[in-house]
């Protein structure tokens, strides 16, 4: 999608028509003007006009509702992106690169593409910059994901199976990522095809699977139809963590050993490489090992894992971007709005504002004159704004994380702006009205 002559003059076109079409109405009412009214309206106009229901103040309030729905708006969204992004993942997302290797279009299969794995594992360790490396077949917010169902020993289930997330990783993951081992070991270079079949799991299958007791020493075997794969002894417990997405519960998840295989080698990694400075200097190093060891691989495409985890908040970014430029937009429309329909107000009242300050009013009793006219209009626009994105709030529950819809401190601050920039510009007139020359105003007359 692009921007063309076409969509240009479409919009060119839209805006003229609504120029035109709300010009019509003052135009066709001034036409149908009647004496006796008019000087009905002149003598309204010194004893307190300002208290009228016009059109235009219709039209203001309007704007005001319209400006705080979309503020409202603006701020939940803003607050949804800042808590997605703000998410604890369960270890640090600093310095970390993703690099996804093919082996299979490369033509290793098996044990040919484990074992370039543990070569390619051993030259990046030995990059100067490289603080860790390891890899997984899914990845860390990239890749595939993958999950089965398994029988597990000691634990029941009340109908079907018991299901959970799995993964194939290689030695020292959870210590290369900087993810603490809470009960066990982790997975390390001695679980080999030829030991035994070993993995671990995380902290909601613990909970789920082996409420109040210890998961360690019993077995899980894969129910997959056609499986091969042997039972698997749990050696550890990991915490939570969140390695596909950021909203949601984490779910149950195990880890075993891409030296042993679910059901066969896996033919892909995706190594996750931690430095100790910016990843930029070792990507070089990363492109010359793999052409020296493996010329027939793909050309790598690392990525940090900064870059990919905010890949996954694009829509809630945009959103909030569009959502707070739109609410500005309507915001600096409704001060415009009630700017002229204020400045318009103290030009029609300016021999009535002349008698007040004649017979002794004060410049701030004048000004909180047009001030409360600002205040009653705001607050009944206010409150239909309010309603509104209450009613509303359902059509976008599905979009927020970690805020209300009707979250009291967004719609406060809302509130807030929307008071301090409509005062603002109704101070221009209401102190033009102030310094009204009462010789000069009634002479107006």
């Amino acid at each position: 999608v692009h921007t063309d002559a076409r969509i240009l003059a479409f919009t060119a076109a839209l805006a003229i028509l609504t120029g035109v079409l709300f010009g019509l109405a003052p135009a066709f009412r001034a036409t149908r003007v009647d004496v006796a009214p008019v000087l009905k309206d002149n003598s309204r106009g010194v004893t307190g006009g300002g208290s009228r229901i016009t059109a235009g103040k219709l039209l203001v309030v309007a704007q005001i509702a319209i400006s705080l729905l979309l503020l409202i708006g603006a701020g939940l969204f803003v607050r949804t992106l800042r808590n997605l992004q703000r998410v604890e993942l369960g270890y640090s997302t600093g310095n970390l690169i993703v690099v996804p290797i093919d082996a299979l279009t490369a033509g290793y299969k098996e044990q040919a593409g484990i074992d370039l794995f543990t070569r390619l594992l051993d030259e990046f360790r030995s990059i100067p910059g490289v603080r860790s490396a390891t890899y997984s077949q899914n990845g860390l917010f990239a890749g595939s994901e993958c999950g089965t169902q398994l029988d597990i020993e000691g634990y029941k289930p009340a109908k079907g199976n018991a299901g959970a997330r799995c993964d194939q990783v290689g030695p020292d993951y959870f210590s290369s990522l900087g993810v603490p081992i809470l009960r066990g070991r982790e997975i390390s270079r001695q679980d080999t095809a030829s030991s035994t079949p070993v993995c671990v799991i995380n902290e909601a299958m613990a909970k789920e699977f082996f409420a109040g007791r210890n998961p360690l020493g019993n077995h899980i075997r894969d129910l997959f139809p056609g499986s091969k794969a042997p039972p698997f002894e749990i050696v550890g417990v990991v915490p939570n963590l969140r390695d596909h997405n950021l909203r949601g519960d984490i779910r149950s998840r195990f880890y075993i050993p891409a030296t042993q295989g679910l059901d066969g080698l896996t033919p892909f990694a995706n190594f996750e490489i931690r430095t100790f400075a910016s990843p930029s200097g070792v990507i070089a190093a990363m492109r010359q090992k793999v052409r020296s060891l493996a010329p027939s691989l793909a050309a790598l495409e690392p990525r940090t894992l900064t870059e990919l985890v905010g890949q996954r908040v694009t829509q809630e970014r945009i959103i909030a971007q569009l959502s707070s430029f739109f609410g500005v937009l309507a915001l600096l429309l409704a001060a415009i709005g009630l700017y002229g329909v204020l400045a318009y107000a103290v030009e029609r009242r300016t021999s009535e504002i002349g008698i007040r300050m004649a017979v002794g009013a004060k410049p701030g009793s004048v000004v909180w004159l047009i001030l409360r006219e600002t205040l009653i209009l705001l607050a009944i626009g206010a409150a239909i704004g309010a309603g509104a994105a209450m009613a509303l709030a359902r059509i976008v529950a599905a979009s927020m994380y970690g805020v209300s819809t009707a979250d009291p401190l967004t719609i406060a601050v809302a509130a807030a702006t929307l008071t301090v920039v409509a005062l603002a510009a109704a101070s221009i007139p209401a102190l033009r009205a102030s310094r009204i020359d009462p010789i000069v105003a009634l002479r107006v007359e």
